[in-house]
């Protein structure tokens, strides 16, 4: 029988900022309550991980407007 984890006990590299679950680099989308690992630029459609703290976008300059919403 697999015992479950509760997502704060659990080890790994990255949380979902939902749930808490772990995540890692190969996942769009947390595997336990399926919220998108990325954010979007609205300027051009640029995407990256949420775990990186940009506050202009990597791609175009654009000021990073909002989140991952919850």
């Amino acid at each position: 029988m697999e015992e479950k984890i509760a997502p704060a006990e659990a080890k790994g590299p990255f949380r979902c900022l939902r749930c808490g679950a772990p995540t890692w680099g190969a996942l769009g989308n947390c595997p336990q309550c399926g919220q998108s690992l990325n954010i979007e630029c609205t300027e051009c459609g640029g995407r990256w991980r949420y775990i990186y703290d940009y506050k202009y976008c990597p791609s175009c300059g654009a000021k990073v407007r909002s989140k991952i919403k919850v």
